[in-house]
């Protein structure tokens, strides 16, 4: 990638208890389709992705997809939060927000399907085999279920967890 700003950036805001519009700080304008957010101390993750829309997942946790209406927008240049909330926006409360663009050239794609009890292909828009992707149940509790080519088509980890690679045939 020749120009990774283009795809993805960080950036560290503070929280003001109100609407909150975030602009990222690099060179280049960048619509993100996915933000990870996180307060620089004891809160929990929150993820939020377009298509998605303001649904929040909590990527240190496994509990289901929550509706907190506190994730307002994806902007031109970063994205806007509502809320007093000290997990994304207390007031001065200092965050870090990671934002990435669904790209096939960046290997970045946000994938929502229903489940069905059997082993399926997946559709993406990425134009190749993924190498390293997440899964996480939405509507009820579950885990954040990780493959990597590196651990083979058997094995799993579990994001929440501090297990061990995993025997799975769902990978």
């Amino acid at each position: 990638i020749d120009n990774p700003e283009l795809y993805f950036q960080t950036k560290l805001y503070t929280g003001n208890n109100s609407t909150n519009a975030i602009t990222l700080d690099g060179d280049e304008d960048m619509s993100p389709n996915m933000v990870w957010l996180k307060s620089r101390g004891a809160d929990n993750h929150r993820l939020y992705d377009t298509s998605r829309s303001t649904n929040s997942l909590v990527p240190n946790d496994s509990r289901a997809e929550q509706s907190d209406g506190n994730f307002s927008s994806f902007n031109s240049d970063g994205f806007t939060i509502t809320g007093t909330d000290t997990g994304w926006n207390g007031s001065g409360v200092n965050y870090v927000a990671w934002c990435w663009k669904e790209s096939a050239t960046a290997g970045i794609d946000v994938v929502t399907y229903s489940g069905n009890g059997s082993a399926r292909t997946i559709s993406h828009s990425l134009s190749a085999v993924p190498k390293f992707y997440v899964v996480k149940r939405r509507d009820s509790a579950g885990g954040w279920i990780v493959y990597h080519e590196a651990i083979g088509n058997t094995k799993i980890l579990e994001m929440h967890e501090t297990a061990a690679e995993q025997t799975s045939s769902a990978s």
